[in-house]
């Protein structure tokens, strides 16, 4: 949904009265985002700053020991709720329910493990329960990342290729149905080395399409693989992880390959087999300042429906674009973000509340095509957005991305950095 600066400044309002409405726990969350949140609930190292009032004295104490506290509970459970809004989904109520626990209590170096579920509803009958969790064992040496989502809802198809999706403009007679997906990917994750990890993946996911458009019945690549089918798929995954921080990093490197084999042996529908590879590096420039940038490729081998090829223009790539309009056996992107929270280290320890805001500017591109060798017509994108900091290292994120050569922009809500 493409905004004007009257629906921006609506929904700025609708944020900022929702935080005071519904906020609990000192968390705000707008689902139908949560398949976004990996982070790390971890107790947060602060120091002390060398010269203070008593008054901002006795405000740092009650901080430590507040996050001290959350940090070393059994179990930390946090029930949310308001009005929520996505691109696809338009405006709706969504509620979610976020707990972080501990499965060892003797384990005093494994991370906080995390289990979320949000539901959401919105006015053009979209209805998605999601979730991605991550439980950590064993002192970090193993985890299980946990990612499922059922979604029911009004969507678009342009097709597969540039040549096809640039024929097909958005409208009700040539884009629109309506799907239902279904998707369970676990990954199996152990430490083998010091910022080394190695890994199982397995992906189940089913999908279902209906209220079929006349142009999209008569497109040759749908027609190949029908309305209704399952994919059962087993892999691997290898990384290289040395960020800080998975929610928010300031500095380190990602470097992850991903391999998945789907067949009919499984049970699955089809037989293809995909590789994702990524790269992430961050950069702290000054103080509170951090450069990110991103370089993403997905490849699609086999007989692989269109609800499973490669794509961009989701809340955490190319925002801007609609999500899923560009699909092809081979997707790619590159951002470059910068990132700024207001105020100095020792300001923030001092409990300063602008301190708690920030911003960030991007600009990013991307291409799909049967090969890699096809990526020659790309796509640019560019946006600033609002931050604001809900717990220590967890942020909740008002993205407006543009895309080159569009009309309006696209607007996000979403906790944790886009990468």
């Amino acid at each position: 949904m493409r905004l004007g600066v009257k629906r921006v400044v609506l929904l700025l309002v609708m944020l900022f009265s929702t935080s005071i409405v519904f906020g609990q726990d000192e968390e705000l969350i707008i689902p139908d985002v949560l398949g976004a949140i990996e982070h790390q609930l971890t107790s947060t190292s602060i120091t002390t700053p060398s010269i203070m009032t008593p008054a901002e004295m006795k405000k740092f104490e009650r901080k430590s020991r507040k996050d001290s506290i959350r940090a070393t509970k059994k179990l930390w459970l946090t029930v949310l709720g308001g009005p929520s809004y996505t691109p696809e989904a338009s405006f709706g109520l969504a509620g979610a329910v976020l707990a972080s626990f501990r499965l060892d209590k003797n384990d005093t170096i494994s991370q906080r493990s995390f289990f979320p579920m949000g539901v959401n509803m919105s006015l053009n009958g979209t209805i998605v329960v999601s979730g991605a969790g991550m439980l950590f064992f064993n002192e970090n040496k193993f985890r299980i990342r946990t990612t499922y989502s059922y979604r029911s809802e009004p969507s678009n198809y342009y097709g597969k290729g540039y040549d096809t999706i640039d024929k097909n403009h958005q409208s009700d007679s040539t884009t629109l149905f309506t799907k239902e997906m279904i998707r369970f990917d676990p990954q199996f994750i152990w430490d083998v080395k010091k910022n080394f990890y190695i890994g199982a993946v397995l992906d189940i996911a089913y999908s279902s399409s209906w209220d079929i458009n006349p142009v999209m019945e008569k497109d040759p690549y749908f027609s190949k693989y029908g309305k209704t089918y399952t994919n059962i798929g087993l892999g691997s995954v290898i990384q290289y992880d040395s960020r800080d921080d998975i929610a928010t990093p300031s500095s380190g490197m990602l470097v992850s390959s991903t391999h998945t084999y789907y067949t009919k042996y499984l049970g699955g529908s089809y037989n293809f087999h995909q590789i994702d590879i990524e790269y992430r590096q961050f950069k702290e420039l000054f103080d509170r300042a951090v450069l990110g940038w991103v370089a993403r490729a997905q490849m699609s081998y086999g007989d692989t429906p269109f609800t499973e090829l490669p794509t961009f223009g989701s809340p955490t790539d190319l925002r801007g674009y609609s999500w899923g309009k560009y699909r092809d056996k081979s997707a790619g992107y590159g951002i470059v973000e910068y990132r700024q929270m207001l105020g100095s280290q020792a300001d923030y320890n001092r409990g300063a509340l602008y301190t708690k805001l920030g911003f960030a500017a991007w600009a990013g591109a991307g291409s799909i095509g049967e090969t890699i060798a096809d990526w020659n017509k790309w796509k640019y994108n560019y946006g600033v957005g609002l931050r604001i900091e809900i717990q220590p290292k967890k942020n909740f994120r008002l993205d407006i991305g543009k895309a080159h050569g569009t009309k309006g922009v696209l607007v996000y809500f979403n906790m944790t950095e886009a990468f």
